[in-house]
């Protein structure tokens, strides 16, 4: 195992095995090396993982050492995820009524319509691919519906966003597509907060506007701070769901013994999702710039690094989690960190949640069965979720 930066890599953060090949290093990594070493595949940075449950939750409830306001990616930051107090809870606190129990709630019907149109086709044909022809679209038209934007959009956004999903760049075409892509999704959250300053809305029930309205520390929100956060949103916002959805119908495809259970159960469909969202994270990690030389599992930190909180690993430690290796639908209690914890955790995780049962649900209750009747196709990234799921359905 490597002592100091300039050492060997203990693992690959950025591989892009086969799922379980990816979480038997992760197995490996807990038990021997809890804070491993990598490099990045593009610049060559060295980064550090957290590898175990207790260690990834003492980061992400220090967001004085453990800062998230550096800019990483993005020619502007992108709040509240890029974002540190005082700035922090006065952006999330603007944004967090249109994501309320009642205000998702009032929102359900709008999700199961969406919900019922993409599946008609599917259920009517007998076959189909899921991930494109459902957990592909549904997701991004909740979104830029919830967000007052048309939802025949989502195809533009929904393509650039997988184009600038973080990969290993290997040629010159690659860095044009991603930095395309990336102009694209910026073109089309300026034109959304343009729109709102020339068409004023109410900020009470839009999301751009009321970030418009919003003040920080006692002044208007910086507008390349408003346009950062739309950004975010309509990146954010449905990419996760969409690795999320494809996941759990991945599982149930080839768990007929789960699918099964859950027609017969359906009250028991919002644990499973749950349970099985932290067997398989659809997103495996995030990072956090370090503001002060720290130690962690005995891995001396220096400021100025950047470290990844593993949250597939964690919600694997069998220091928290009883037979961790096994999707157990009615797992409870079950402290996953799929949407993360701390200050940053997911925002929007209410609405994917209620997509997610909402989706699935219908799913279950109008199939008798399905499976795969194909390979699934792998999404490219380090991401653990799929972009082609071929099934046989077999209608209720």
């Amino acid at each position: 195992m490597a002592e100091t930066e300039a050492g060997a890599a203990d693992w690959d953060f950025q591989d892009v095995r086969d799922t379980d090949a990816r979480y038997d290093s992760y197995k490996v990594l807990r038990r021997r090396c809890p804070v491993p070493l990598s490099f990045d595949g593009n610049t060559g940075a060295p980064v550090r993982s957290v590898m175990r449950y207790r260690d990834a939750q003492d980061v992400l409830r220090d967001p004085a050492t453990f800062a998230n306001s550096k800019r990483t990616r993005m020619h502007i930051r992108r709040p509240p995820l890029e974002s540190d107090p005082p700035e922090h809870p006065q952006i999330r606190r603007a944004l967090q009524p249109f994501w309320t129990p009642p205000a998702v709630k009032a929102f359900e019907p709008t999700s199961r319509r969406l919900v019922r149109e993409l599946l008609d086709p599917l259920i009517a044909a007998g076959e189909g691919d899921l991930a494109a022809g459902f957990s592909r679209p549904l997701p991004a038209q909740v979104l830029l519906t919830f967000m007052g934007q048309p939802a025949e959009d989502w195809a533009y956004i929904k393509r650039h966003s997988d184009d600038v999903r973080p990969i290993i760049f290997t040629s010159q075409a690659q860095r044009d597509l991603y930095a395309n892509a990336d102009a694209e999704m910026w073109d089309y959250s300026r034109r959304m907060v343009e729109d709102r300053e020339a068409n004023p809305r109410d900020p009470k029930t839009d999301i751009v506007a009321c970030l418009l309205s919003t003040e920080i520390d006692g002044a208007p929100m910086d507008r390349d701070l408003v346009l950062g956060t739309v950004r975010l949103i309509i990146a954010a916002g449905h990419d996760s769901t969409t690795q999320a959805l494809n996941i759990c119908i991945h599982h149930l495809a080839t768990r007929p013994d789960h699918q099964d259970h859950l027609r017969r159960n359906p009250e028991a469909i919002r644990a499973a999702i749950e349970e099985i969202l932290r067997y398989r994270s659809p997103v495996t990690t995030m990072p956090r710039h370090v503001n002060t030389d720290v130690e962690i599992a005995g891995t001396a930190i220096a400021a100025g690094s950047i470290l990844h909180v593993c949250f597939a690993s964690a919600n694997h430690d069998p220091e928290i989690f009883d037979r961790p290796d096994e999707c157990i639908l009615d797992r409870k209690p079950n402290p996953h960190m799929v949407f993360g914890q701390g200050i940053h955790g997911c925002l929007g995780a209410p609405l994917a949640r209620q997509e997610m049962l909402v989706g699935l649900s219908s799913l279950l209750q109008r199939t008798k069965g399905f499976g795969l009747s194909g390979e699934p196709g792998r999404m490219k990234g380090h991401h653990l979720g799929y972009d082609a799921l071929p099934m046989w359905i077999e209608p209720a």
